[in-house]
Order: C-alpha cells, then sequence, then structure tokens
C-alpha cells in the first residue's frame, strides 16, 4: 500500500505506541485520524504530525469503552477523508494481580477496551473498506496473546481473543482487498505500565520500534508480525509452554509480594 495521501486511523493515540505510529505515518505522508481519552496530550501528537507535512484530525474524546464514540471517531474520519485505507486498533489497558482480587470494573473495562472496542472500530470501518475493495486493519495484540503470562490473566484473556478475531476475519475477508493482521509487540517503555518504564534491555522495545512494525505492516500487509527477539519464545511455545507457566508463576509472585509493588493502570 501507498502511504501517500492514505487515510490512517490511529486509536490510542495520545502516548507510547500510538503515538509514535502517529507520527510515522505523518511522515510517509498519510492523512491522519486519532483518538484516545486524553485530548491535551492528543492534540499534542496531532500538532506534532501537521509538523511533520500531514493532515492531522481529532475528532473528539474516545472511550474505546462507549460503542458510540468508537462508531463517531470512525465517522468523523470518513467525514473528512471520505475513505478508510488503514485502522490501527491500538489503544489498550492492563491490570496485573492476583485473579481473584480483580475487581469486576476492571475485568469489564480491559475486555471492553482491549476486545469490544477494536470490534466495533472494525464493524464501523468495513463497509468502506470493503466498498473501496482495499485497507488494512491492524490489531496491536501482545506476545502475551501467545504466551499467556501469571497474574495477567484476563489482560492475556483479552489479546488472546485480539488474535483470534483477527485470524477469522482474515479468512472470512479472503479476496475482498481487506487485509487483517495481528502485531505483537512485548514488553515496551511507554506509559502503559502505571509505574516507572522497564529498564532497558534485549527483552524491551521502544514505542518506535513498535510503530516501525505497524507501519511496514501497513505497506506489506502481513498476518502476524512477532518482533524480535520474541520470534523465539513463539517458536518454543508448544514445546515449553508447560514449565513456563510455572517459571514465570514463580518469578511474578515474587515480584507481587516485593515492596512497593502494585498493579499497573492502563494507557
Amino acid at each position: 500500500m501507498r502511504l501517500k495521501g492514505a487515510s490512517v486511523l490511529v486509536t490510542g493515540a495520545s502516548s507510547g505506541i500510538g503515538a509514535a505510529s502517529a507520527r510515522l505515518f505523518a511522515r510517509s505522508g498519510a492523512r491522519l485520524t486519532i483518538c484516545a481519552r486524553r485530548l491535551d496530550r492528543l492534540h499534542e501528537v496531532a500538532d506534532q504530525c501537521r509538523h511533520a507535512g500531514a493532515e492531522a484530525v481529532v475528532v473528539r474524546r474516545t472511550d474505546m469503552t462507549r460503542p458510540a464514540d468508537v462508531r463517531a471517531f470512525v465517522a468523523g474520519a470518513l467525514r473528512d477523508f471520505d475513505r478508510i485505507d488503514v485502522l490501527v486498533n491500538n489503544a489498550g489497558v492492563g491490570w496485573r494481580g492476583r485473579f481473584q482480587d480483580m475487581p469486576e470494573d476492571a475485568l469489564r473495562t480491559l475486555i471492553e477496551t482491549n476486545l469490544t472496542g477494536p470490534a466495533v472500530a472494525i464493524q464501523a470501518a468495513l463497509p468502506a473498506m470493503l466498498e473501496a475493495n482495499s485497507g488494512v486493519i491492524i490489531n496491536v495484540a501482545s506476545v502475551v496473546g501467545f504466551r499467556a503470562t501469571p497474574y495477567s490473566a484476563v489482560y492475556a484473556a483479552t489479546k488472546h481473543a485480539l488474535v483470534g478475531l483477527s485470524h477469522a476475519l482474515r479468512g472470512e475477508l479472503s479476496g475482498t482487498g481487506v487485509k487483517v493482521c495481528a502485531v505483537y509487540p512485548g514488553t515496551t517503555r511507554t506509559e502503559f505500565r502505571g509505574s516507572a518504564p522497564p529498564a532497558d534491555g534485549p527483552f524491551v522495545h521502544r514505542a518506535e520500534q513498535v510503530a516501525r512494525a505497524i507501519v511496514r505492516t501497513a505497506r506489506w500487509p502481513r498476518r502476524d508480525v512477532i518482533l524480535a527477539p520474541y520470534r523465539l519464545a513463539h517458536l518454543v511455545e508448544p514445546v515449553l509452554g508447560g514449565p513456563l507457566d510455572h517459571l514465570l508463576g514463580e518469578a511474578r509472585r515474587r515480584a507481587l509480594d516485593s515492596p512497593g509493588d502494585r498493579p499497573p493502570s492502563g494507557s
């Protein structure tokens, strides 16, 4: 796909992977419609995109748990640019802790933000894509979409579900010109963790690294895009999945029991 002049929608674009993706799409000449809950931060990102020479529109404050907000966001993109070439479902929230301690409202928020919101956005965008016989839907999943981690049970469940949605839709839309892709970031240095960013290391990505993978996927759509070095984890999962459950469970248990640890909020 040619990104110059393409109409690109990015959810959760006020910070982290979403903001980095919006800026990179802008440098590629795309026309952007971006959304998030934090309007002040979102307008800053839109200004950065315009400074790069791109058109960038903020339709409204968008809460992914509110289907009416999501549909209005997509409708705004169609109103301003008359088409949708790329939809990046990036917005997400997380929660870490013992499953039995998870508040019901946090459980509901995770499912509605990480799964229902993207599904509503896809339903809203699909008619325009199908009419044009083209389009790319990119769902930002996570490595926990294939390697579930203890103490993130519902978060992992939503990312597994998002991967399942992506794969099923890819087959359902075969031959229509609309491609569906899943991108699997690992631990990333963003505000998503709700505390201090993780230390640099071989298993830690920068938001810009993930953004480059997302933009590459928009240009050359692929079913699954797993960032290194997590491709190895995907390969060994069928063989070592059981032992990894126990090892990760012990490691997370020690981390949760350490002083000062707390569940991270979403971004």
